[in-house]
């Protein structure tokens, strides 16, 4: 089948396409095959990022590859970050978050900037580390990035207004946090819109671009130092373990105590029958 509109209009001075805009290069829309999606990357004179975009999130494996192999996946990840670079774009910054499948707990987000070129060896998925490691490099990170912001959203605000809601509103807090202000953003998934610059979302970003990775240790790092410091206060969850998520010993706790205030009351089973204990005795507020 050949494609009614393969190539967008080139965007204009300056300015980049996330790819989530309706109507553009959308191969679900377009029915591109394979072979003609493999002959429309190679006729691109530069990668056209946010056509790649797209094609990460291809139901077919075969197109994700070649999309990921595009943006760099086998490259270095502060190399990875020269694709975004064209028509006077320089800044590129990366945002992570953690906690967003936690029982209990804050929700956050970090931006990270650097200078072009800047790399420090072993950022990496902050999933991927050892928490000793993580550490080290979150010293590192804060010695050398340009800029880095950091937002918590508590579990009171995920009840009120959603996960996803919540979540979206942290990244976009995150990067508007930066200064100076990127020029373009990389998201680990998400994309965002309605910020002063173009923000593209990527699954798996925290492995392919070093500004995501460096995100995602700070915010690993900033919430798993918030949970040790909770474990304290409430001990019966073995917070500083399990960090929130839902290990059968953190189930167990909450079948015996209920949940805290620092539970997501809306999240199925946490709340079922049972009633809220309170974290601060009166007039013991931090």
């Amino acid at each position: 089948m050949v494609a009614s509109e393969p190539l967008r209009k080139a965007p204009a001075q300056g300015q980049l396409l996330t790819g989530d805009e309706p109507g553009l290069n959308d191969p679900a829309s377009l029915s591109l095959s394979v072979k003609e999606i493999r002959e429309l990357l190679s006729s691109l004179e530069r990668p056209d990022v946010g056509l790649l975009c797209r094609l990460t999130r291809d139901p077919r494996m075969t197109v994700r590859n070649m999309a990921f192999k595009a943006l760099g996946r086998k490259r270095g990840r502060a190399a990875n970050e020269d694709i975004f670079r064209v028509n006077g774009i320089r800044l590129v910054a990366g945002a992570d978050e953690v906690g967003r499948g936690a029982l209990a707990g804050p929700l956050v987000a970090a931006a990270a900037l650097f200078e072009p070129g800047v790399e420090i060896e072993g950022v990496n998925d902050s999933k991927l580390l050892a928490p000793e490691l993580r550490e080290e490099l979150y010293a590192e990170i804060q010695a050398r990035a340009l800029s880095l912001s950091v937002v918590f959203m508590d579990s009171s605000l995920v009840d009120r207004w959603g996960l996803q809601i919540v979540n979206m509103s942290a990244l976009g807090q995150a990067l508007s946090g930066l200064q100076p202000r990127c020029d373009v953003a990389v998201c680990d998934h998400f994309t965002l819109t309605g910020l002063a610059f173009p923000v593209f979302g990527i699954p798996t970003a925290d492995a392919i671009f070093h500004s995501v990775a460096a995100a995602s240790i700070v915010a690993k790092v900033e919430r798993d130092r918030v949970m040790r410091a909770m474990h304290r206060r409430y001990p019966s969850y073995n917070f500083e373990n399990n960090k929130g998520y839902g290990t059968s010993e953190h189930w167990e706790a909450l079948d015996e105590y209920g949940p805290c205030e620092l539970h997501r009351l809306s999240f199925r089973r946490v709340a079922d029958g049972a009633g809220e204990i309170k974290l601060w005795e009166a007039g013991d507020e931090p």
